[in-house]
């Protein structure tokens, strides 16, 4: 491999990979779509092992970032808590993850990082640009040419790099030209998410259970957020979906839709709905918020995740989603990258690697299913999904999958 590299997308996979191969002495250039800075809508995330690993590894800053919260509770119809299990969270924001990585990545300071890393003089240089759509890739020998064009100017711009990460999410325009065969499909079901500050829960019962920090990395007790998720059935052909993925501004949305950008008056019909079905405790927490956001729920399976002769390797959603239920799309993203360092480190070959990679995540996608059938369909239905996931893992450990 050559000694530059591309990161097509500034997702957490984009950022992961690119702070890895910057500390390889790689000089990296990341192609993000988005000309603005991202909202992290206080989105709450999971911190895994394989999180930990690469920061030990990787991160410079060293700042806190992270809360370990008590065992999630379950809530009865009555709002009564009952444990759920021993196991406590590791639990963070999606935006103060991002602008630690950010910086450890270019230097980019913010209110929850305000001073850069030095650098090391093994570092390789390094550069961010946004508002690059990239519109194809293309195998020209020893290299990949990356064509882009400016969002803004709508010029057109050629890179190339011995390495090409696709780290754009699950709805990749690239892998759509690699690999159109693999869909992208609706899994019937959505997502209300949002955060209300801990000081404002009357019901202290929830306090340690899912909070996170602020965007701007406030840990306060008092000061932090407490962090709701609402999965809900909706079939795709049903009129809900038009009326609640249309924003203020009469725009439809296919993922999510951002923070802000709610009707009221299906805000307002969601309260009602919370305030009906979820017992008092939730009920007031869904109630109480003010600015929620709203996302469709898709499956991305790929069975090919390296091009061009082990020059391109796509990660993250774009290869893979894996269904938020189980709250490891962080986890999953930092697995992806600490194995790409293992080839980087010629540890593995890009073909092992791809054979890890897709093994461990069609056991991690069954996995995903079955926690989602048990809290979204019926028990027969989720008793069948975890008999699958099981007979995957056995497969798997005989080899045969």
């Amino acid at each position: 491999m050559g000694s530059d590299a591309v990161i097509i997308g500034g997702s957490t996979a984009g950022l992961l990979n690119g702070v890895m191969l910057k500390h390889h002495g790689y000089n990296v250039t990341i192609l993000e779509q988005f000309s603005g800075t991202r909202d992290g809508y206080d989105a709450g995330i999971t911190i895994g092992p394989d999180v930990k690993s690469f920061l030990a590894k990787h991160d410079r800053v060293q700042r806190p970032f992270a809360l370990t919260c008590t065992p999630p509770l379950k809530f009865n119809i009555q709002g009564k808590p009952r444990l759920e299990h021993k196991q406590t969270m590791v639990m963070t924001c999606w935006a103060l993850f991002s602008k630690i990585l950010r910086v450890n990545y270019d230097g980019t300071t913010s209110t929850a990082v305000p001073v850069a890393p030095e650098p090391s003089v093994t570092d390789g240089t390094v550069e961010y640009r946004s508002g690059a759509r990239v519109t194809g890739v293309k195998d020209v020998g020893d290299r990949v040419e990356v064509h882009y064009e400016d969002t803004n100017s709508h010029v057109s711009t050629t890179i190339s790099a011995g390495l090409v990460v696709v780290a754009d999410g699950s709805t990749s325009s690239i892998r759509k030209l690699l690999a159109p065969d693999i869909e992208r499909r609706y899994a019937g079901y959505i997502c209300w998410r949002g955060t209300i500050s801990e000081s404002s829960i009357k019901n202290k019962e929830f306090n340690e259970n899912y909070s996170t920090p602020t965007d701007d990395g406030d840990l306060d007790q008092g000061k932090r957020l407490y962090n709701w998720v609402w999965y809900m059935n909706l079939p795709e052909n049903s009129s809900d979906i038009e009326r609640l993925f249309t924003d203020v501004n009469g725009k439809q949305h296919q993922g999510t839709l951002p923070r802000g950008l709610v009707r009221p008056e299906n805000w307002e019909k969601q309260k009602s709905l919370a305030l009906s079905v979820l017992p008092p405790g939730l009920a007031e927490v869904v109630s109480k918020t003010t600015r929620p956001f709203l996302t469709r729920i898709y499956d991305v399976t790929s069975s090919k995740i390296i091009f061009f002769n082990s020059k391109l390797f796509v990660v993250g959603d774009a290869a893979m989603s894996i269904r938020p239920n189980v709250g490891m799309s962080t986890q999953l993203a930092a697995y992806d990258c600490n194995m790409l360092e293992r080839v980087i480190e010629g540890k593995i070959t890009p073909s092992q690697w791809e054979k890890v990679f897709l093994r461990y995540k069609y056991a991690q996608r069954r996995f995903g299913l079955t926690v989602a059938a048990y809290g979204l369909r019926s028990k027969f239905t989720a008793v069948w999904e975890g008999l699958k996931w099981l007979l995957l893992l056995l497969l798997q450990k005989v080899g045969i999958k």
